[in-house]
């Protein structure tokens, strides 16, 4: 790669210099030799991958030090657009750090992308070829100023008000749905705009939210195990048996995970109960649990934020989570949970009268 020039892009060097590492045996990467026509656009660097058999294929290359979600959905559709003018070629995007909504939108496009974190996906037609590999999923220089992460309680009300309700929404009225102050809330809706998870109107109207993005995104800052304390419990007498005790439970409770997915969205029966109580310990004495390190079949939970109890709903006489925490709830889970997640959003995308305000 020592013969590559690209125009002092220190960012598009790294990158190719990367992907040639990634590259089967007797494959190579070099310049192009003749520059293909890609109308009005030009590329930072035309490479061309050869395969062994002497098949090759050309790479529009678009190099960016920094580009968000939002930037990522724009200018997809460009790149692929410029790729198609030449036959043969592919856009490759490459950039310092490619967060997953980022990676999702160029996916979206059928535009390949590298960061210098490890996070490659290189798709080539002819001569076939695929190079998938994961790198960071936080950006390991994050921008100085502005909110960086949807940590802590703050975040979560945010996040949870703008799942719940449907937008329009404007940044006072969305800031005391969540009792965080507009400040903080517009700094917030900055971040998620870059992710391209909300749209604002010319206003700063919230105008539209993709709640699933929304979720996942939360997701990357929120761990049910990590964010909540988690005390684990045997019932002796089985699922049934608590389930049935805690209707006697003298404080507040709300069952989370498998077992509080709407029964229409359910597609197994839960195996282990895991359950929002105020005091673990305290519940555990009314429910008759018994420690247990091992061979638990009850998860108490003591909450991270008074939003859990908020937007609860009840279901066969049992009360759950409201469906947007039950979903992130079972996105960061362990086992089968994250695919029941996946289940309960595509439930929840059919039937959003049933959950969202």
């Amino acid at each position: 790669m020592s013969n590559i020039l690209i125009s002092s892009n220190s960012t598009a060097s790294q990158g190719l210099t990367a992907l040639s590492t990634h590259l089967p045996d007797r494959w190579s990467l070099l310049p192009a030799r003749k520059e293909p026509d890609f109308g009005r656009y030009r590329p930072d660097a035309v490479m061309e991958v050869r395969a062994p058999d002497g098949a090759r294929a050309i790479l529009l290359v678009e190099a960016k030090s920094r580009v968000t979600a939002q930037q990522a959905a724009s200018l997809a559709p460009r790149l692929a657009a410029a790729a198609e003018q030449a036959p043969g070629a592919t856009a490759l995007l490459i950039t310092r750090f490619a967060s997953s909504t980022t990676q999702q939108r160029l996916r979206e496009a059928g535009v390949s992308y590298l960061d210098l974190t490890g996070n490659v996906r290189v798709a080539l037609d002819r001569p076939a070829l695929l190079i998938e590999t994961q790198g960071a999923n936080k950006d390991p220089e994050p921008p100085e100023r502005g909110v960086k992460s949807l940590k802590g309680a703050k975040g979560a009300r945010l996040v949870r008000a703008l799942c719940d309700w449907r937008p329009p929404v404007g940044v006072r009225e969305l800031a005391r749905r969540a009792g965080a102050d507009p400040g903080y809330t517009t700094r917030v809706l900055r971040l998620l705009r870059e992710e391209d998870v909300i749209r604002r109107d010319t206003d700063g109207v919230v105008a539209d939210v993709n709640w699933r993005d929304l979720l996942q995104r939360w997701a990357r800052d929120y761990q049910v195990a990590k964010t909540n304390l988690v005390v684990p419990y045997l019932a002796p007498r089985g699922l049934d048996w608590f389930k049935s005790r805690l209707a006697s439970y003298s404080g507040p409770w709300a069952l989370t995970g498998s077992l509080a997915v709407p029964g229409a969205a359910s597609t197994a029966p839960g195996r282990l109960a895991s359950c929002y109580v105020d005091a673990p310990k305290r519940a555990a004495e009314e429910l008759d649990l018994r420690p247990a390190e091992a061979g638990a079949n009850v998860l108490l939970l003591e909450p991270f934020d008074q939003v859990i109890w908020e937007r609860t709903r009840e279901e066969a006489g049992l009360k759950s989570v409201a469906i947007s925490q039950c979903a992130v709830d079972l996105m960061t889970g362990t086992g089968r949970e994250p695919s029941e997640a996946g289940a309960l959003m595509d439930w929840m995308g059919r039937n959003e009268d049933a959950w969202r305000t």
